[in-house]
Formats: C-alpha cells, structure tokens, sequence
C-alpha cells in the first residue's frame, strides 16, 4: 500500500516537476518538502490541498481510503474543496507567474543524465 509521501512523489513525477519547483509553489524549503515525500512530516489538511493544487488534481487522490465504510458526505466535501479551491488557485496562480518571471523552471534537469 503506498503511504501519502509516495502518492505525492508519483504524482509529482507524473507531472515532471522538480522538488525545488514543488517547493516554490508551497513557500517552503527544498528540505522541507523532500521530508514530506519521505513521510518525515505529519501533514495538514491544509497542506494536503495546497500540494493537490499544485500538481493539479484531486486531494481525495493523494489521501488513503477510509477504513470503516464510506459515510462521507461527498456533496460537502466537494462544496469545501470547491471553496478552497478557488482560494489557493490564486496564490498557486500567482506563485507560477512568480517562478516564470524568476525563470524558476520545473523540471529536475539534475537526474536526466543518469538515465
């Protein structure tokens, strides 16, 4: 079973972001958000959003299944997402634009030439 770290890095490599690059967009150290990858830190709900956010999908990808039955209210869960949604697009918005003016690329050029 892959643990959140592990969703968030497949994910991350999907989208063939760096790890600097995914740290710009959350305003946090590379060092920081190596030990998320790494499950060295406990994450927030908040945080799980804003990393969603920025690799562009869904939050209910990167957390586990529940374990007792699935009574979820999805029309509220939805509805809040929805909200939050639109309130980190901005800053996530605002923070690409940043890293394009800075010339902050988002691929990881330093492992290609092992392959």
């Amino acid at each position: 079973m892959q643990n959140i770290g592990d969703r968030i890095r497949a994910a991350r490599l999907e989208k063939n972001y760096s790890q600097f690059y995914m740290a710009f967009l959350l305003d946090i150290s590379q060092a920081s958000y190596s030990k998320i990858e790494r499950n060295e830190t406990t994450l927030t709900l908040l945080r799980i959003y804003q990393i969603a956010e920025a690799l562009e999908i869904s939050p209910f990808i990167l957390m586990p299944k529940p374990k007792f039955g699935t009574g979820i209210n999805y029309h509220f869960i939805f509805k809040t997402w929805n909200k939050l949604r639109q309130l980190w697009s901005n800053g996530i918005q605002k923070r690409r634009a940043e890293a394009d003016r800075l010339n902050i690329g988002h691929s990881d050029k330093s492992n290609t030439d092992d392959l």
